[in-house]
């Protein structure tokens, strides 16, 4: 960029803040699923997403017990190797024309109610319990999810995130090895809605002179003047969350996936960005985010410095 076009850094920093979201299990995701409503256009608006894991509960068959109102005995899983145990003891009516509680065949993943030809007509599964605020009470572990890998499925259109992960041939891919790999666990993917960005200047450690030469010399163009697309904002987001994170599945997850955004998010390099600030939230879900290089929180904020040139360099060096 020349210096009739462009300019030095203004000390405009970007800010995203993730809003709507929603976490499924892996093993649980189809086709053409109904999200009602209310949440398709969330979903539709959502184009982050965070692949993560968390202890594989079931039902302990020594323990359990069910009669016509109420269930009892203990949730087990595995968390970093380690046996854990949950007691659990719960009203569950039977309805009309249901007759019996059963618990599945191994691995006992499931509380099954029967009819009277024993048939199942209704199910609790063992994940589905750990997230009962009674159990939770006990001990917030099941709801603590590490973070292993983050990308983006970005689209326009009303197609929900959900449905764009399950037609990602590499991501399932990415998916069937994470869940092969650790057998323990139970791979979910937390899908993110990011508000439109703001431009903010900060203070603190991304706070720049206004008018302070660029890095290396180079000149930037006004992002006032030539505002973030949706995808570049998505770009930005992932990369920020990334930085923050380095989930440790990152790199052997980029080599499987296609690399469909990269060009948009280095365009962003020439941007008049001197720093990135990058939120993300489950407090709304109770979950709490963490990885190697990040605390077990429920509110993450990633702080980028974007006027260091070895620090701007790197970052849009990563992979999107």
């Amino acid at each position: 960029m020349n210096a009739s076009t462009g300019k030095a850094l203004s000390g405009l920093s970007v800010h995203l803040r993730s809003w709507g979201a929603m976490a499924l299990p892996a093993s649980q995701l189809r086709p053409d699923m109904d999200f009602g409503d209310k949440m398709r256009p969330v979903l539709s608006d959502s184009h982050i997403y965070l692949v993560c894991k968390r202890p594989a509960f079931s039902f302990d068959p020594a323990t359990f017990s069910g009669s016509r109102n109420r269930i009892g005995g203990d949730l087990v899983c595995k968390a970093g190797g380690v046996p854990k145990s949950i007691p659990f003891e719960l009203a569950l009516p039977l309805k009309e024309k249901e007759t019996a509680i059963a618990l599945s065949p191994f691995p006992h993943r499931e509380i099954r109610i029967l009819d009277e030809k024993g048939e199942c007509v209704r199910l609790l599964t063992a994940m589905g319990l750990s997230q009962h605020p009674d159990v939770l009470k006990q001990d917030r572990f099941p709801n603590d999810m590490e973070v292993l890998y983050i990308g983006n499925v970005f689209a326009e259109g009303d197609t929900p995130v959900f449905e764009r992960i399950v037609r990602n041939g590499p991501l399932q891919e990415l998916l069937g090895a994470m869940q092969q790999a650790l057998p323990d666990d139970e791979i979910i993917i937390y899908a993110f809605q990011y508000l439109p960005y703001e431009l903010i200047a900060l203070s603190g450690r991304l706070q720049h002179e206004n008018g302070k030469e660029a890095p290396g010399g180079n000149r930037f163009v006004s992002v006032r003047d030539h505002p973030l697309t949706e995808h570049q904002k998505i770009c930005l987001a992932e990369a920020g969350l990334i930085s923050y994170f380095q989930p440790a599945w990152q790199e052997a997850g980029g080599k499987m996936m296609p690399e469909a955004g990269q060009a948009v998010f280095e365009a962003c390099d020439s941007l008049d960005i001197a720093g990135l600030v990058v939120e993300i939230s489950t407090i709304r879900g109770r979950f709490r985010l963490y990885s190697a290089s990040s605390a077990l929180i429920e509110h993450h904020m990633a702080m980028i410095n974007l006027a260091d040139p070895v620090l701007r360099s790197a970052f849009f060096s990563i992979k999107v």
